[in-house]
């Protein structure tokens, strides 16, 4: 395992309990059209059980697919982005989907513009910040792109889909995980679709195994108004005013002066497989076409506010694991300063 560079393939001497995955987004320039595509390998509990995969979601329908495929059909570089999944191809300049199965077809090609990177640190050189460093976490989490330009479509079936047009390119982000098995409750939220082409943005919240005990970690990262944001357990931010209902949540991320107010309603979700000891036997209800509401204040100041559509969203498992610690206050409600009960979201 590299640290620094989480973006290639991780687990080429793992033979079983294993799983790593890596999630495409895009969203029209139009932004009619947002759509996920999530290359993986996943390896059992037995030495030479598993199958490598592509799963596909469409924000508008909330519609996923699943494509299956032998190991063998499965190539991930270790020193760059570069996977393989049948015919299907993933990399830093694009992807070339060729997809058939009983639950449909995709076919097409997508390029990509320069990716926004994450700044690495030496203690810090990802997401993840210093524990990056930890051993014997079940789950790892990769940032490989903020945000980058789309060109092209691909075919959905006998449907045409294309993503940049007339107004400009489409955007795209991607991130990944890899481990055993995903944590049992999280909320995670993500957009690049704000009015300004590279405002970014993403949140996770998740309850965290380690060392035989577990804990509630977040992270908050993005480029709002051409500022970096990081956010996070091991900046010493905290979570707070929380509201959550079945489909809507509410929060703040403050450290000292900062102050971000977050807001996220979702519409459709699919269901999508998520990793349990290696093998994708999970099924968790994935938006990417949800709303996410940001305003950023900094000693009294508004450095950012605006809304994105085409957003992703998850709400996923019993959300009294993860705010346990968090004061909520008031009845059900979205908006930052009122709080809901938590409940059970899957």
């Amino acid at each position: 395992m590299n640290p620094w560079r989480s973006a290639p393939y991780q687990g080429a001497r793992k033979k079983r309990s294993y799983f790593e995955g890596w999630y495409f987004k895009q969203v029209s320039a139009d932004r009619s059209e947002a759509w996920s595509f999530i290359p993986g390998i996943s390896r059992g509990e037995r030495e030479g059980e598993g199958y490598s995969f592509v799963q596909a979601i469409e924000g508008r329908t909330g519609r996923t697919w699943w494509f299956q495929y032998p190991l063998e059909e499965f190539f991930g570089a270790e020193d760059r982005l570069e996977l393989r999944v049948g015919g299907s191809r993933f990399s830093e300049s694009g992807l070339v989907l060729d997809l058939e199965g009983e639950e449909g077809s995709f076919k097409g090609e997508l390029s990509f513009g320069p990716f926004g990177r994450l700044p690495t640190r030496l203690l810090s050189p990802g997401v993840m910040g210093p524990f990056s460093f930890a051993p014997f976490m079940e789950c790892r989490h990769g940032l490989v792109s903020l945000d980058h330009r789309v060109r092209g479509g691909f075919t959905a079936g006998a449907r045409r889909v294309r993503l940049d047009g007339s107004s400009g390119p489409g955007r795209g982000y991607i991130e990944k995980d890899w481990g055993s098995s995903m944590p049992s409750s999280w909320i995670w939220m993500q957009s690049n679709n704000f009015e300004a082409e590279g405002d970014s943005f993403m949140l996770s919240i998740a309850d965290i195994p380690w060392m035989g005990s577990a804990f509630t970690g977040f992270l908050c990262v993005g480029s709002l108004g051409g500022r970096p944001l990081r956010e996070a357990t091991y900046t010493g931010a905290r979570l707070s005013e929380l509201a959550l209902d079945d489909g809507s949540i509410g929060l703040v991320v403050s450290r000292g002066a900062s102050r971000l107010e977050i807001s996220a309603t979702r519409s459709r979700g699919g269901l999508l497989r998520a990793p349990v000891k290696g093998s994708l036997t999970r099924r968790i209800s994935e938006s990417v076409d949800a709303s996410i509401g940001l305003r950023w204040v900094v000693s009294g100041r508004v450095l950012f506010e605006d809304e994105a559509p085409g957003a992703g969203l998850e709400l996923v498992g019993d959300t009294r694991l993860l705010f346990g610690r968090v004061p909520s206050y008031g009845a059900a409600g979205l908006s930052p300063g009122a709080a809901a009960q938590p409940t059970r979201l899957e």
